[in-house]
């Protein structure tokens, strides 16, 4: 099946990983790509739909001619992107759909991106924020001011690659944002973190979106010891300037970067700069898929290791 999706405002590299590492799960191919647009091919459109975080749009491409099956119990709508000057296409694409209008509420949405070269598309997702960010979050009982954002979150687990009943592994857990975000699409995570207090407020994060406890009490270096897990997904925890447990932030760095060099699945992790890209680069093979700015001090850099 033919799709398009439109890229997020400001996050063409990580919506292009996102759905890249999606199509490595569930199978399907990107075919093209222009400046606002994903071109890709799959027969599970709709397991990429329900997990996306950075597509603002996901629609099948209806071609010329071809019929718009539609059962006549169902209503619908039809949106238009049209570029200045061109002629709607609205009205030439309802004459091809049985069935009721309903602008309001409809159970199907038709979405017309009229320029040069019109495409007519079937929608199967739209970002809507209500539904990408479980309302929950609002009273979890542990917060950070360091935490990921679950989009975030949500989209590396995505970039990883990762599909239903697979396990991935977060060594700096934090308050769990990572592990919330696994189980919400089914799949299986553990958490370590070396804060006691971060341990038992994550725990409780997890128990308040009803999910089992997953996070213990240890050390980054005990992946070594770990087995069973398709990725480690994870955002190290220093900032800039900061010391930790008496190391400076460029030795845990790569300390944290020899330990997961040995790791045979897909790493898909954050880094605060372009300096510690470049230090990531003498243990590990890795691409540079995004960037996230966070605020005026921190840039999130997203990187993967397959």
């Amino acid at each position: 099946m033919r799709l398009i999706s439109e890229f997020l405002g400001g996050y063409r590299d990580v919506s292009r990983a996102e759905i890249s590492g999606l199509l490595s799960s569930y199978g399907g191919k990107i075919t093209n790509e222009t400046e606002n647009f994903l071109f890709f091919s799959t027969d599970q459109p709709d397991k990429i739909a329900s997990r996306v975080a950075f597509s603002k749009r996901i629609g099948k491409i209806i071609g010329d001619g071809e019929e718009i099956e539609l059962s006549s119990d169902k209503t619908y709508a039809i949106r238009e992107k049209r570029d200045s000057g061109n002629r709607s296409l609205i009205e030439s694409v309802a004459r091809r759909i049985s069935g009721k209008v309903d602008l309001d509420n409809p159970d199907v949405v038709f979405y017309i991106y009229n320029s040069n070269e019109p495409i007519i598309t079937e929608v199967i997702h739209e970002r809507r924020m209500n539904e990408l960010v479980d309302h929950r979050y609002k009273t979890k009982p542990m917060n950070h001011p360091s935490s990921i954002s679950p989009i975030l979150a949500r989209g590396m687990i995505n970039i990883a690659g990762l599909k239903e009943g697979e396990r991935f592994i977060d060594p700096f857990a934090g308050t769990g944002t990572y592990l919330i975000e696994g189980y919400r699409m089914g799949i299986e995570s553990l958490g370590i973190d070396r804060s006691w207090k971060m341990v038992e407020g994550g725990n409780k994060n997890l128990r308040h979106f009803g999910f089992q406890e997953n996070i213990r009490h240890g050390d980054f270096s005990e992946l070594v010891s770990e087995d069973n897990f398709s990725a480690i997904v994870t955002d190290p925890p220093y900032g800039r300037g900061a010391k930790i447990f008496s190391q400076s932030r460029d030795s845990l760095y790569a300390r944290f970067f020899s330990l997961i060099s040995g790791f045979p699945g897909t790493k898909v992790f954050c880094l605060p700069s372009v300096e510690l890209n470049a230090l990531a680069r003498e243990f590990i093979s890795v691409e540079t898929v995004g960037k996230i700015r966070v605020h005026n001090s921190l840039t999130r850099y997203i990187l993967l290791s397959p």
